[in-house]
């Protein structure tokens, strides 16, 4: 798949470490095995992406008071000020999209999307198979 980038600082960090990061941020912190399964990814994919966002400092480690063997990850200062940076420019820009829709209009767009993501969601496990598939016997 193709890897998207976004310098970050000095660093580089990838839409799915940032998707990590917001789970982490909106969730609160959790291990490593229930970050992967909550988001629907390889743990070792996850570790990669833990390994770059800890680099450049927006994520930290903690110790789980519940077993003091275990790790808990969680959304650094620094990470939290990053998504929020992120999600006050996504607004802006969705509100410069829709800045010439109507209040019905943004009602229907938001009914529709809805329905979307619900079938999407309904209907993901399928999807992927077909994929799979699909790149397998091209």
């Amino acid at each position: 798949h193709s890897r998207f980038k976004q310098q970050i600082g000095d660093g580089r960090v990838d839409r799915l470490a940032l998707m990590l990061l917001g789970t982490l941020s909106h969730c609160g912190p959790c291990r490593l095995s229930a970050l992967a399964e909550r988001c629907g990814f390889d743990p070792s994919t996850v570790s990669r992406q833990v390994a770059d966002l800890e680099k450049e400092g927006l994520l930290e480690r903690a110790t789980d008071p519940d077993d003091r063997r275990a790790v808990l990850l969680k959304a650094s200062p620094k990470g939290k000020r990053l998504l929020q940076r992120l999600q006050a420019g996504s607004r802006q820009r969705m509100q410069r999209m829709l800045g010439d829709w109507t209040e019905e209009e943004i009602s229907t767009f938001a009914t529709l999307l809805g329905r979307l993501n619900a079938a999407s969601e309904k209907y993901f496990d399928q999807h992927a198979r077909e994929l799979q598939q699909e790149l397998n016997h091209g």
